[in-house]
């Protein structure tokens, strides 16, 4: 039975080394060699080992031995042929090598001083690391050849490559592996002359390749097989359901991809299988969609049919990247979670040590591979990442972390992992000064990624990285431990920084109606999307989910507009289509008075505050109806002091259709996401102040213990504590400051004649609401008297 090394794409004197050393793991003792005449002969240096891989087709047993070691036995599917490997490990870490050798599991280890023996290395619960784990059929799975998951680092050097997908082409002496995600036309509907493959890639095999038919169903009944039995997908439309899936062994690592050649396949029966539902760049019920016509599969109207969720079919939410800002800022996520990629020059000539590559969240689990290739496609590789930057602790946006944290490790390269405290450990504690112990968002689970967080983010500061600036505000409410983003992007063009606004915890999942666990973080919610719209000034929105701000339609609207043959002579960019300011909205002294960052935040502000959410989902109840109540507002307050902390701003209702640009045909109208749309009230305006209430019940967090009905849901709440306004406070403030606005206004007219009547640094009698809305009396100029 030949080595695994004897397949290795590897000089000649790595395999003589491997063999002379009986894959032990030993290295040359470095003694010289005495030839005639007194000559040394330099010693041959040491080469790597290179780790093994196989395929778990049975479950291991374990044999107790003496001196209190266990013998641990697999059979696996492997390079060489069918094996069963066996290695002694001490007892009290048998559990932690077993864990890894579940059938489907493709696994690595360092060979042994025989064929079949295994060497335990210093950390033993690495005897075995998973490299994939199929689990069963249905399961989709798709990895890059030079990206993504690999055979484990070894002797300081990467292990071979390893790639996953659906097989769709075979030739003799090659395959073709991708997930079937196919473009044949842009959004305007012309046709490309090619159509896109999102991911596929075609790899030349090994004369002497090793194929295995891996039973998913009863993996005992898995078979050695042939190049030649390998099923292929019948076509690329999406209705055909049956898929083959396969995982592929080469035989160099990623520094050898040009060459590299497939020496094992392990294909797996049943086939997969999919929904058959369409995909698009854009998301799924899209109103691009609108004018697509009905699907034919299932009779539906496209733009009505829900992509499956990306965890389970990472292929139905592929989109390609695109560039925002002139090679700086870029697009790289799917089309349902965004992630963003920026290039940061410190700006010294000829010295590239101080700059980063800083991508902002890791999506989802499983999508990795549209990731890597995603970044590949606007020329980065994605292990010059210097740093990941991440959102909170939802598995959306850290799902890739140890994917990308395992490939830079394979590399021998550093990456910084940053994420907020209060995610990653807890909140302990407030700006000011209050004492919390509140669990973060990030699962227990999650051991790896809270053990390599190399920085957590200080916030409301200014990092500066050169041409590219970020600031993180803690804006609890999605989770504990949710940030928001400022990005300040130099546009080389022009010389000038454009900043975009990135609100990381948008979704009110999970705060639907208020529970003992969630009340702080409901009026924190709230809070939050009231202080960024008085305190920031932003150019453009970076959504993090395209549900959110239509992100991904701008650029296909672009795409298409560039495509147009009439317009060869004038392309446009990103910063082009994109607009800054809602284009519907009123204007005041020739400037529309609603950004579209603003007219983001409100959509979810209306959604959180208002009735008109128990009104459209039998799930919500809304902070106006269903509280938490501020302490000692149950009531509400009648003619109370305040004194105001800024000018006011006015606040218009959220305008359904985002990113109206009449100049691009597809965005004539804006895009209307399907989210949330009952709160679309572009009629309504509200004055909103930040402003210092002279109560005494209040002071800008939920005490712990705090009880308080709530006519929502008919009940009283026992409420655990936390911070709201007090996480911007000075330490020390009685009263944080508040961001509070009106009770809805019927004009503009009405608007501006409150705002006429305040100014920053005023005391003023107000009363509030219960929710502690701003009462609006007849006459709306007594609003502050």
């Amino acid at each position: 039975m030949k080595s695994v090394l004897g397949r290795l794409n590897v000089p000649a004197a790595l395999v003589v080394s491997a063999l002379a050393m009986g894959c032990g793991g030993g290295h040359s003792d470095g003694g010289s060699n005495t030839g005639g005449g007194g000559t040394v002969t330099p010693p041959v240096p040491s080469e790597p080992l290179v780790r093994s891989a196989g395929l778990v087709y049975g479950p291991p047993t374990t044999t107790p031995g003496n001196a209190g070691n266990d013998t641990v036995s697999v059979a696996v599917l492997t390079q060489s042929g069918v094996r069963t490997l066996s290695t002694t490990v001490a007892a009290t870490k048998t559990a932690a090598v077993v864990a890894n050798l579940v059938p489907g599991n493709l696994v690595d280890w360092i060979p042994g001083s025989d064929a079949n023996g295994v060497a335990v290395p210093p950390d033993a619960a690495q005897t075995f690391n998973v490299i994939l784990s199929k689990k069963n059929s249905t399961a989709a799975q798709f990895n890059l050849k030079k990206y993504g998951a690999a055979v484990s680092r070894h002797d300081n050097a990467p292990g071979p490559m390893v790639a996953a997908g659906w097989v769709y082409g075979k030739t003799g002496t090659t395959i073709t592996v991708g997930d079937g995600n196919t473009v044949m036309a842009d959004q305007a509907g012309r046709p490309y002359a090619q159509p896109i493959k999102r991911y596929e890639e075609t790899y030349a095999v090994a004369s002497d390749v090793k194929v295995f038919n891996v039973n998913t169903a009863d993996y005992a009944k898995s078979t050695v097989a042939d190049f030649a039995s390998i099923p292929v997908t019948a076509n690329y439309d999406y209705a055909t359901t049956s898929r083959q899936s396969a995982y592929l062994l080469f035989d160099g690592n990623y520094l050898q991809a040009d060459t590299a050649k497939v020496v094992a396949i392990w294909y797996f029966t049943p086939q997969s299988t999919t929904d058959g539902k369409p995909v698009w760049d854009v998301p799924t019920l899209s109103t691009m969609l609108d004018d697509k016509g009905n699907d034919p599969v299932s009779g539906q109207p496209f733009n009505k049919i829900n992509a499956t969720t990306p965890t389970t079919a990472p292929y139905s939410r592929s989109t390609e990247p695109f560039e925002m800002v002139k090679n700086t800022m870029y697009y790289v996520g799917d089309n349902e979670v965004a992630s963003y990629l920026l290039k940061a020059d410190m700006g010294t000539p000829n010295d590239p040590s101080d700059d980063k590559v800083i991508k902002v969240d890791a999506g989802w689990p499983n999508s990795g591979y549209q990731y890597w290739k995603n970044m590949e496609l606007v020329g980065v590789d994605p292990r010059a990442v210097t740093d990941i930057w991440l959102t909170h602790g939802h598995s959306d946006h850290y799902g890739t972390v140890v994917e990308q944290l395992k490939m830079m490790d394979h590399a021998g390269k550093p990456i910084a992992l940053w994420a907020s405290k209060e995610d990653a450990v807890g909140v302990t504690a407030d700006l000011q000064g209050n004492v919390w112990n509140i669990a973060g968002a990030l699962p227990a689970s999650e051991t790896v990624i809270r053990e390599r967080v190399s920085h957590s983010y200080e916030y409301d500061k200014w990092y500066d990285y050169g041409n590219v600036q970020i600031m993180v505000i803690w804006s609890p409410g999605h989770t504990p431990g949710s940030t928001n983003m400022l990005f300040k992007v130099k546009n080389p063009d022009d010389g000038k920084f454009y900043t975009f606004g990135y609100h990381g915890g948008y979704g009110f999942n999970g705060l639907n109606s208020p529970t003992a666990a969630n009340g702080w973080l409901r009026l924190s919610f709230q809070h939050g999307f009231s202080y960024l719209q008085n305190t920031l000034d932003v150019d453009f929105v970076a959504p993090q989910h395209t549900n959110q701000f239509p992100i991904v339609e701008v650029y296909q609207a672009l795409k298409a507009y560039n495509r147009d043959p009439a317009n060869a002579g004038a392309q446009l960019t990103m910063m082009d289509a994109m607009r800054s300011k809602v284009f519907d909205s009123p204007a005041i002294g020739g400037v529309n008075l609603t950004g579209e960052f603003s007219n983001q935040l409100e959509k979810r502000r209306s959604v959180a505050s208002y009735a008109a959410s128990d009104a459209a989902n039998a799930t919500y109840k809304s902070i106006e109806t269903s509280g938490p109540f501020k302490p000692g507002r149950e009531a509400g307050l009648t003619a109370v002091s305040a004194r105001l902390l800024d000018d006011g701003k006015i606040i218009q209702g959220f305008v359904g259709p985002q990113n109206k640009n009449p100049r691009f045909p597809l965005l004539a109208n804006g895009i209307t996401t399907s989210t949330d749309q009952y709160v679309n009230d572009p009629g309504g305006y509200y004055v909103q102040v930040a402003i210092d209430v002279q109560d005494t019940a209040y002071k800008g967090y939920i005490p712990e213990g705090f009880t308080q009905f709530s006519p929502g849901l008919n009940a009283s709440i026992v409420y655990k504590g936390g911070p709201v306004e007090s996480v911007h406070a000075e330490k020390g403030t009685f009263h944080p400051p508040e961001y509070l606005r009106t009770q809805r206004l019927n004009s503009l007219a009405d608007a501006q004649a409150v705002l006429a009547t305040i100014g920053k640094g005023q005391t003023k009698t107000i009363s509030l609401t219960r929710a502690s809305e701003i009462v609006v009396p007849t006459n709306v100029t007594q609003t502050f008297q």
